[in-house]
């Protein structure tokens, strides 16, 4: 496989659990609050916020990552996919 793909597929799965992870944290906030305290609440909140910036962070380097293009990005499997569908990998005609 790819290592641009593994890569991608790693990256997402980081993204979705910093995601998770926010949620939890903020939730954990909003039911921590009224029995803990603020300070228990912010506590929550903060990391909270901390793990979304992760996810962001994160998001932004996948985006670099991800391969572009067909399904894997490389020359060869567009070159394949236009010759299984035209015959042919020419792209320009000639005149």
């Amino acid at each position: 496989m790819n290592p641009r793909i593994t890569w991608h597929r790693v990256l997402v799965t980081v993204v979705v659990v910093f995601l998770v992870l926010t949620v939890g944290f903020y939730a954990a906030s909003v039911l921590l609050a009224p029995a803990d305290g603020r300070g228990t609440a912010g506590l929550f909140v903060g990391w909270a916020m901390f793990s979304m910036i992760g996810a962001i962070v994160v998001g932004i380097v996948d985006f670099f990552v991800r391969p572009l293009g067909g399904r894997s990005g490389d020359a060869d499997v567009m070159a394949a996919a236009e010759e299984a569908r035209t015959g042919s990998t020419r792209t320009q005609r000639t005149r």
